[in-house]
Order: C-alpha cells, then sequence, then structure tokens
C-alpha cells in the first residue's frame, strides 16, 4: 500500500521478447539487405552476360541501370549474333531496357530455331526460344516442348530441370505443359530440410532461389497454383534470404530474381511481421506498433491487421480478444492502455488478412509487460530522539519522470 497522502502510478512496459510460431519466416530482406542486392547487381558490365545480370536483376527489383542508353549500346556492340547464348543474354537484356530494341537477321533467327532440338543441351534450348521469345520471333511451342522433353529426359540433373521450367514459361499456353509443370513437385522432393527451417538443394543457393523464381513464373504463366506447401515455402524463403553477402553476380541475380516472385505473384505472398521502434506509452495510451510488408520490407499497405487473443502465459487467461490494428501510414498500431494487465508475459496472437494470397499470415507474439510504481509525495515525520517533543509530519513532492 502506498504511504498515506500519495498516489500511485502505473507505467506499462513491452517488450517483443520472441515469435514463436513455427510458419514464420526468419529472413527476408530488410531495405538496407535491398540496397546491398542493388549494389551487388549494379556493377559494371564485363561481358554480355554480367550485363544479363545486372539489368535483368536490378529490373526484377523495380530498379534500373544508372545510363539505359549507355547500357543498351553496350549489348548491341558485343552481340555475336552466331552464338546462342550471346543471342540470349542481348535478348533478355534489352527487354528490360526502356527503347532497346535490336533487329536480327533471318539467319540468327534460324540458327535460334535449329538450336531447338533434342540433340542440344537443356541450356541451350532454353536459351534458344528465350531469345526468340524476348526478339518477338514465332516458335512452334509444341516442337519445342517435345524437344525440350526428349532432352530432359537424358540430362535429369536440377539444374536441368529448373530450366526446362524457365523454357516453358516461354512456351505457348496452348502447348500441353504438364509434363514440365509436373517436374516441380519431383524437385520439391529433391529438397534437403535443415533443422526444420530450411529447404535447399545440395547443389547451393543459387540453384534453389532459380527453382523458386522458375516455378511461380511458369505457375503464373499457365495458371495453375504450384505443388509446394506453404510451410515449405517459408523454408526456402528463410534458405535464400539467410545470405546478404553473393560470392558472384550470378548469384545475387538469382536471389533477386526470387525476391521478384515471392512479392508478387497470383498464389503465395509470403507475409513478414516485425515491431516497429520499441512500444510507447503515455498518460492515456499504450501503443504496439507493427509493420507489415512482403519479402521485399514493401508494406502491405491494404492488409488488416487483427489482435486474435492476448492470452496470459501464467494463467492461460484471454485478458483481449478479437481486436483490430489502425493503420497509420505503413505502421498498424494496437492501443491498449483501458486493459487491465498484471505484470508477466503474454501471448499475441496476430493474423493478417485482406489477401487470400497471403502465407505465414498468423504470427504469435511474446510481449513482457511490467508495472512500475511511481510516488508522486510523501509524509515525513520528525521524532525527537527523546520523544519529549511531539512528532512533525511534513509533506514533500517527489518528483518522478512522466
Amino acid at each position: 500500500m502506498a504511504p498515506p497522502g500519495s498516489s500511485t502510478v502505473f507505467l506499462l512496459a513491452l517488450t517483443i521478447i520472441a515469435s514463436t510460431q513455427a510458419l514464420t519466416p526468419t529472413h527476408y530482406l530488410t531495405k538496407h539487405d535491398v540496397e546491398r542486392l542493388k549494389a551487388s547487381l549494379d556493377r559494371p558490365f564485363t561481358s554480355l552476360e554480367s550485363a544479363f545480370y545486372s539489368i535483368v536483376g536490378l529490373s526484377s527489383l523495380g530498379a534500373q541501370v544508372p545510363d539505359v542508353k549507355k547500357a543498351c549500346t553496350f549489348i548491341k556492340s558485343n552481340l555475336d549474333p552466331s552464338n546462342v547464348d550471346s543471342l540470349f543474354y542481348a535478348a533478355q537484356s534489352s527487354q528490360a531496357l526502356s527503347g532497346c530494341e535490336i533487329s536480327v537477321s533471318n539467319e540468327t533467327k534460324d540458327l535460334l530455331l535449329a538450336a531447338v532440338s533434342e540433340d542440344s543441351s537443356v541450356t541451350q534450348i532454353y536459351h534458344a526460344v528465350a531469345a526468340l521469345s524476348g526478339f518477338g520471333l514465332p516458335l512452334a511451342s509444341q516442337e519445342a516442348l517435345s524437344a525440350l522433353t526428349a532432352r530432359l529426359s537424358k540430362e535429369e540433373t536440377v539444374l536441368a530441370t529448373v530450366q526446362a521450367l524457365q523454357t516453358a514459361s516461354h512456351l505457348s499456353q496452348q502447348a500441353d505443359l504438364r509434363t514440365i509443370v509436373e517436374e516441380i513437385e519431383d524437385l520439391v522432393a529433391r529438397l534437403d530440410e535443415l533443422g526444420g527451417v530450411y529447404l535447399q538443394f545440395e547443389e547451393g543457393l543459387e540453384t534453389t532461389a532459380l527453382f523458386v523464381a522458375a516455378t511461380y513464373k511458369l505457375m503464373d504463366h499457365v495458371g495453375t497454383e504450384p505443388s509446394i506447401k506453404e510451410d515449405q515455402v517459408v523454408q526456402l524463403m528463410n534458405a535464400i534470404f539467410s545470405k546478404k553477402n553473393f560470392d558472384s553476380l550470378s548469384e545475387a541475380f538469382s536471389v533477386a530474381s526470387a525476391a521478384a516472385v515471392l512479392s508478387q505473384n497470383r498464389y503465395h505472398v509470403p507475409v513478414v511481421v516485425v515491431s516497429e521502434g520499441s512500444p510507447s506509452y503515455t498518460q492515456d495510451q499504450v501503443i504496439l506498433r507493427l509493420q507489415v510488408t512482403n519479402v521485399l520490407s514493401q508494406p502491405l499497405t491494404q492488409a488488416t491487421v487483427k489482435l486474435e487473443h492476448a492470452k496470459s502465459v501464467a494463467s492461460k487467461a484471454t485478458v483481449l480478444q478479437k481486436t483490430s490494428f489502425t493503420p497509420v501510414g505503413d505502421i498498424f498500431e494496437l492501443n491498449f492502455m483501458n486493459v487491465k494487465f498484471s505484470s508477466g508475459y503474454y501471448d499475441f496472437s496476430v493474423k493478417v488478412e485482406g489477401d487470400n494470397r497471403y502465407i505465414a499470415n498468423s504470427v504469435e507474439l511474446r510481449v513482457k509487460i511490467s508495472t512500475e510504481v511511481g510516488i508522486t509525495n510523501v509524509d515525513l515525520s520528525t521524532v525527537d530522539k527523546d520523544q519529549s517533543i511531539a512528532p512533525k509530519t511534513t509533506r514533500d513532492p517527489v518528483c518522478t519522470p512522466n
């Protein structure tokens, strides 16, 4: 009990301790990570291949090279019209540059069509098909599919299968692409799980990221949901975005490609929920602020955020439920000053809605709530040592921080 004549002020201090929901991303690209990834891609061109990785990689992140005209000139001057790989890099790069058109001869067209054969490697078939598509040249999709399927049966590596997915996304939707689409399920079965948190191929991060990018691009193309479970998507995401520094330009390109499709596709958009700064309190409000974004840390401002319930860890009692967060700019806020919390830990169950593509959209936040007692004044009694004089009482103010 407070001393007579005093008053008690209760203050709430909140600390987000942990996210306990299993299906929650542990790795994503912060705004700083995105800028660092862009910087990794924005390098001087040393070849047509490096130009492709830089130009298309930056484009997938919504950026572009500093000098578009100079980049287009570089592509045209380094193009070898007798080389399928060179034509692929040029075609795909020019598509990502505004106003960069490349004309090809009939001989070049015939060269590309001839490369779409089961006698070519899967890589060559992919590059030829993508080059024809990039240049806007006609292609018999069913014949290309037959050549691709026949060749894939001879290679059967993870990378070759991923390139088959990439190839199929350039073929007509009228072609029977089911045999290639079915390869996705087989590839998922070949992924290695690490600690229940990560999924990746033995071949490494780059191949894993290209698989994710190719899968969602193809599924958007054919209009079919990919045969990947939601928790597997999150595990793939954790593996791909766990690395922040890249060994090569091609690796940075693969991560950018995966990030682009995971932030925007027709089926699965992972949600990232993080606290925005420290929870704050004033005399009349206690606010928990959350940032809700996609994997590129782009705010999901059209989302709705709800507190399903807040439960005491100690007593299991529900102290708050079915309460909506209020959108304030790019942040979602929850003011619960009027709720009678006692000191302790609470599990806040938060759900993000507003789009049926959202996955990893239910999170558990463990919050520590503590109270402090502030004494506004205190009565002081002065007593004579010999008790020959009656006690004298005075009231002194006590300064406490607001």
